[in-house]
């Protein structure tokens, strides 16, 4: 019985933390490991600070060599020296969570794992104004839910390229910098500790990282690489999950008949789907009341335009505003197509619903509620193309959810070529146009 219950425990732990760190550390699934090897570009990272003792001192070093690195704090340590953690952010190092207490990951449970993370980022926005984009477990263990880290809490999981044993009781500055430099490569992820208190530490430890820090930076040069930032260094690729979606999100267009709108052969930020309104009769800023049954152009956005604005966009507002600029160089290819086209001539009105509908009244679009089951599943659908299509679209979807909330625009057929098709008229050369 006793041996029966313990094959039992030690497969259970095998799953939910011997698995996990073997997949991630051997295989680097669900981790950041290793940026690209071209450009020369190296990051270095900090691990158990802030202390007030060597965190001011490292600081000062990387700001002597104009170095830009990524602190990994502990959520308790930010919370006792938030001046640190000011510092960091006002030199331009990101502050990313290393946990609230430095715990060891295979004894946490599900709710303990949940509670160090979101303490830890509840701290670090505190301070800093924005919760951490990247985490990096305590010892580089992990658990079940640790593995999943970036799906559950929005946050990257960062590791290391290796070691460069600079906590050990034998470690000497030399050593330390004989370990780095002889590794080193192209789209290495440094590690570095400027704590002492952490269990595993050997007590003054951080003192020999100080020494030799400087020289491992003026060896990097020498070697002709820089140290860039973590977010510079590491270009995200898109895994297998989302290229499947990708394909996904093709195929419906193709299903559901959507089609580009093009200007001078070049695509607008436009799809467009011919239809009849299905809603509650919806009256329009220009005195247009859409009536069910009438005829539209239902508005859909070019995905892979969003991906490159979404790429550049960093918060919600920004996106909009790319965006929108967008929108205004896309609607007099609209308006060309709504009063030459058969389809176009028939149409009441163009209609969307997206969640970027911030300033489309000052273009003419009348911004209205959708029924609750419709906002749902565009919620849900749009959710899915922010992630799909945006490196941190879970992040943004968890940070934003109040803004981040579809409506319905719409501009009647008449307003949109009384605002919009002298634009193209008034340019002869830019008649060209067309939908695929």
């Amino acid at each position: 019985m006793t041996q029966s219950l313990f094959k039992i425990i030690t497969f259970l732990l095998g799953i939910y933390a011997f698995l996990p760190t073997a997949l991630a550390r051997l295989c680097h699934i669900g981790v950041i490991w290793q940026g690209p090897r071209s450009g020369k570009l190296v990051a270095i990272t900090f691990d158990d600070g802030p202390d007030p003792v060597y965190t001011p001192q490292v600081l000062d070093i990387l700001k002597q060599y104009k170095v830009r690195a990524c602190f990994f704090v502990l959520g308790h340590k930010a919370k006792a020296h938030p001046e640190l953690i000011t510092r960091m952010t006002a030199e331009g190092h990101e502050v990313a969570s290393h946990g609230y207490h430095h715990h060891f990951p295979w004894f946490l449970g599900p709710r303990a794992m949940i509670r160090e993370v979101r303490e830890a980022s509840r701290v670090i926005a505190e301070i800093t104004g924005q919760p951490p984009r990247l985490y990096r477990p305590p010892w580089g263990l992990f658990n079940l839910f640790s593995l999943l880290h970036s799906y559950l809490f929005g946050q990257r999981v960062v590791l290391w390229s290796f070691m460069s044993w600079d906590w050990g009781r034998r470690c000497t500055p030399e050593s330390i910098t004989r370990q780095v430099l002889s590794r080193v490569r192209e789209g290495s992820i440094l590690v570095f500790h400027d704590s002492d208190d952490t269990p595993g530490a050997t007590p003054g430890a951080p003192a020999k990282m100080l020494a030799a820090l400087p020289l491992i930076i003026e060896g990097l040069q020498k070697q002709g690489l820089s140290v860039a930032p973590l977010a510079e260094l590491y270009l995200p690729q898109e895994n297998f999950w989302s290229r499947l979606g990708q394909r996904m999100d093709s195929f419906l267009i193709r299903l559901f008949g959507i089609k580009e709108l093009y200007f001078e052969g070049r695509p607008t930020l436009f799809r467009l789907r011919i239809k009849r309104y299905r809603g509650k009769p919806l009256a329009l800023s220009d005195g247009t009341v859409l009536q069910p049954r009438d005829l539209i152009a239902e508005l859909h956005l070019n995905n892979e335009m969003l991906k490159e604005i979404t790429r550049t966009g960093k918060s919600p507002e920004r996106i909009a505003l790319l965006t929108l600029k967008q929108v205004k160089r896309s609607l007099p290819a609209l308006a060309r197509w709504v009063q030459s086209t058969p389809q176009g001539k028939n149409i009441r009105a163009v209609v969307g619903l997206t969640m970027l509908y911030r300033g489309t009244e000052r273009l003419g679009f009348t911004v209205s509620e959708p029924p609750a089951i419709m906002k749902s599943l565009a919620t849900w659908y749009q959710g899915w193309l922010l992630s799909l299509y945006h490196s941190d679209g879970r992040l943004h979807l968890r940070r934003h959810k109040e803004k981040l909330s579809p409506k319905i625009v719409a501009m009647g057929r008449e307003e949109l070529l009384r605002r919009y098709l002298r634009v193209t008229e008034s340019d002869p050369g830019r008649r060209k146009h067309d939908t695929k």
